[in-house]
């Protein structure tokens, strides 16, 4: 994508140059006025160009020397145009780095709405991993769930997830029992006196006789 320039350059040679003859003075004061318009160019997009143009204005607007063109000074006046194809792909271009520079504030927005309500509470963040991971559960068991599941999503300082620690612990207190009669009774002495103890009387009620 290249930017055209019309107008009018006026240039002042060196004594060296203007031995090599008008034409050649033209030349390197053309090649100069180039480089120094790429400078200028390469700071803005093309969709910027009428600000281009003001700003290559100023730096040509009084007799000037240009970097590597030391035998010729200076001066301009130029108006920049951009094809009607080239302004086309400039504001596609444009409109792609806007629509992606949108996608990541609201990605942003979307992560930090995360971060600062629905993960800053135990309860809600294990509803929400849960609501997202939907379509895996379903396919687990129930051991399974306790060793991936909740490990990911659990507050080990949460009273519900302590809860469920205490429950998991129970449930394999229950499978080690086994068929020993002697410990199941042991075992449902010591339930019931810890319930009652607690004051939950009703609860240690529905244990099983021994």
């Amino acid at each position: 994508m290249r930017f055209t320039a019309s107008g009018r350059l006026v240039f002042i040679p060196s004594p060296e140059l203007r031995r090599k003859g008008r034409a050649v003075a033209r030349a390197e004061a053309r090649l100069a006025l180039d480089a120094l318009a790429r400078d200028v160019t390469r700071k803005f997009a093309p969709v910027e160009y009428r600000v281009l143009e003001e700003e290559l204005a100023l730096a040509v607007s009084e007799f000037t020397w240009v970097k590597d063109h030391p035998e010729v000074q200076i001066k301009a006046r130029l108006a920049l145009s951009l094809s009607g194809e080239d302004r086309n792909r400039s504001q596609t271009y444009e409109d792609a780095v806007r629509a992606e520079r949108l996608r990541h504030a609201q990605e942003w927005d979307r992560l930090s709405y995360l971060r600062a309500t629905v993960l800053a509470e135990p309860a809600l963040a294990r509803t929400w991993w849960l609501e997202q991971q939907r379509d895996q559960l379903a396919a687990l068991t129930w051991q399974q769930f306790n060793d991936k599941v909740l490990p990911s999503v659990a507050d080990a300082d949460d009273a519900h997830a302590r809860a469920l620690q205490v429950a998991e612990v129970l449930a394999e207190v229950v499978e080690q029992l086994g068929d020993d009669p002697g410990r199941h009774k042991r075992f449902l002495e010591t339930t019931r006196w810890v319930l009652q103890e607690m004051g939950w009387a009703t609860a240690a009620d529905r244990l099983p006789a021994e």
